[in-house]
């Protein structure tokens, strides 16, 4: 029973595969304009191996997908499941993950597809880029290839995150060229240490997307290049207000009259007379260190006898859903959201209010474009906001910084 199991989901799988193929094969040449760039290195590469590819937009998968004739396993954040048909995932051989934790169901997924001789794709970083720059290698990496012994492939995307930024609905044509890189192979594995494995990994994915777009200037084919772009800049540098930037076509504006046009290339241009940065990395990195010293203050008042229980950020009108592991989000409660000190509430002030204890929830993330997300007792919560202009991210930043303050200072 359990082989005519294994040679159905070999067989269905095989057939989604090769329908998937005449449907991206429109979309990824004449929408998304991909090159593929030494894809003899998979070719050339026999038995099961394993991609570590950048992460840059939401059809990266897909992309790689089309390129090859052999299914691919992916790994893919167990939330994904909840927006899409869970049985359509897992006859297309997603391995679902639950993000920022340890997942053996996970693992041993990913074993029984080596040795069923499948290809497998992890994304290392854990998550989409919202600047355009390779982030931090999720610190297991190294452990799980050393784990599955087969080579490492490394696709690097350059263009996917210009042609389809994390913050954006739309796609913007563009060019997207993939990089293949065969970076270890089963032999090696053996004999290296994890710090050679990790460094490898780290210097074959560091990608810069505003510095090669600088050497190649792609024409970026849309009306709307900066539409959203306020859920990855959610703080205004002229004002330092936090949810007053809005967007409208290729410019990001603020109520206090702060314009930002994104040109033709997708490069950011400030007013004369008005602060700007040497990159949107640099934006980012000084709103969120912004952010973090903010929630520093307000924890420092309170400590000075000032108000004994801050809310350190807030929004309306949010909708609260939860869900178990792979089953759809469900709304369960409405109302402002609220962090404090040591917990997340939702629900307006005089009626009924959830509360959820800091300490006690874990691996939050920003999903997709905006929604954020936590788990709490085995379950997992989402915050689905009123309006598309409104900042997940920026609850994620909060949360993160919040956690770290409160372990620097011996309160945890």
């Amino acid at each position: 029973m359990k082989i005519a199991k294994i040679f159905l989901f070999i067989f269905i799988n095989a057939m989604m595969n090769l329908l998937s193929k005449f449907v991206l094969a429109f979309v990824v040449p004449f929408i998304l304009h991909v090159r593929y760039r030494n894809i003899r290195e998979v070719y050339s590469t026999r038995g099961p191996f394993v991609f570590l590819p950048n992460h840059t937009n939401q059809w990266d998968p897909f992309i790689i997908c089309f390129a090859l004739l052999r299914p691919i396993r992916w790994v893919a954040s167990d939330a994904a499941f909840r927006d899409t048909s869970k049985n359509l995932l897992l006859f297309g051989g997603v391995i679902p993950k639950v993000k920022e934790q340890s997942d053996m169901i996970t693992i041993e997924g990913l074993r029984k597809a080596i040795a069923l001789r499948y290809p497998v794709g992890i994304f290392p970083e854990g998550t989409q880029t919202w600047d355009g720059r390779t982030q931090e290698l999720i610190p297991a990496t190294a452990k799980l290839v050393r784990f599955l012994k087969v080579p490492v492939i490394v696709p690097i995307y350059k263009g996917g995150y210009l042609t389809k930024p994390r913050w954006s609905w739309k796609i913007r044509p563009s060019r997207i060229e993939v990089h293949f890189n065969r970076i270890i192979d089963a032999e090696e594995i053996k004999t290296m240490k994890l710090a050679e494995i990790e460094r490898r990994i780290s210097e074959a994915l560091d990608h810069d997307e505003y510095e090669w777009q600088k050497e190649n200037m792609v024409l970026i084919r849309s009306r709307y290049r900066a539409e959203h772009l306020e859920l990855a800049h959610y703080l205004c540098p002229s004002c330092v207000t936090i949810g007053n930037l809005k967007s409208e076509g290729n410019t990001l504006f603020c109520s206090c009259g702060y314009t930002v046009d994104v040109d033709r290339y997708g490069f950011f241009v400030y007013p004369e007379n008005g602060p700007g940065f040497e990159s949107p990395r640099d934006w980012i990195q000084w709103q969120n260190g912004f952010l973090v010293d903010r929630i520093k203050d307000d924890l420092d008042t309170a400590a000075r006898g000032g108000e004994a229980d801050p809310v350190l950020l807030r929004d309306s009108n949010v909708t609260l859903a939860k869900g178990e592991r792979v089953m759809p989000m469900m709304p369960v409660h409405s109302g402002e959201a609220r962090l404090y000190r040591n917990r997340i509430e939702v629900g307006d002030i005089g009626s009924e209010i959830i509360s959820f204890p800091l300490k006690e929830t874990t691996a939050a993330n920003t999903f997709k474009q905006q929604k954020f997300e936590f788990r709490y007792d085995k379950a997992q919560f989402r915050f689905r906001f009123p309006t598309r202009n409104i900042s997940g991210y920026k609850w994620e930043i909060a949360y993160k910084g919040l956690r770290n303050i409160l372990v620097e200072r011996g309160e945890w």
